[in-house]
């Protein structure tokens, strides 16, 4: 097994997706970085759409991010709200036309995104998928990056009754909608690992 040309062969799909995404940023007069963050703060739970967040998933200087969310404020894009119980803390939240953008970001970032799958039935894609969360996980491990994992598979959380859950972390009620999105301060459990891993790193 040539592992270095299984490499090269991901870092170049990798490249040719940015190549897509940069055409569809420039046609909103963004950079590719700004399509990221978008996608990003949509996935993203309430504990997680702060800068420092932000700033983490991307492993990016907070100087480049602020850069960044300063453009997507101008354009409309997104809003700053302070939290409700600590006023130092300040949330990103998308307005009307960030969400809207971000519901359409599949098709504007790749429009023929159906093609690059043809030929492949379901039993190929599932097992794409599990290499692809298996790497993903080994890369996250063994450069201890932070998971970003959904909420559903992570250890803080508690259900407290049917459709009712909690976060063991912080103690707060979650919705169940909720644990379906992205978290900066998610732990798999130690004994298992969940196949449910974040996307768009």
């Amino acid at each position: 097994m040539d592992k270095q040309k299984l490499f090269n062969l991901i870092e170049r799909v990798g490249a040719l997706i940015r190549v897509e995404e940069r055409k569809a940023a420039a046609a909103l007069s963004l950079h590719p970085a700004h399509l990221q963050v978008l996608r990003y703060l949509a996935q993203c739970n309430r504990y997680s759409n702060t800068p420092v967040a932000v700033s983490d998933y991307f492993g990016t200087t907070k100087g480049s991010i602020s850069q960044s969310l300063l453009i997507l404020q101008q354009h409309g894009y997104l809003q700053k709200e302070p939290d409700p119980k600590d006023q130092r803390l300040v949330h990103l939240v998308l307005t009307p036309k960030g969400k809207a953008l971000a519901r359409n970001m599949d098709l504007t970032s790749l429009p023929n995104k159906e093609e690059i799958f043809k030929g492949l039935d379901t039993a190929d894609l599932q097992a794409m998928q599990h290499v692809a969360e298996q790497l993903l996980y080994n890369i996250q491990r063994v450069n201890q990056y932070q998971t970003f994992g959904q909420c559903h598979t992570c250890q803080y959380l508690r259900i407290v009754g049917r459709n009712n859950f909690r976060c063991g972390l912080t103690q707060e009620l979650l919705e169940s909608d909720e644990t379906l999105k992205i978290c900066r301060d998610h732990a798999f459990p130690p004994i298992s690992r969940s196949s449910n891993l974040t996307i768009n790193q």
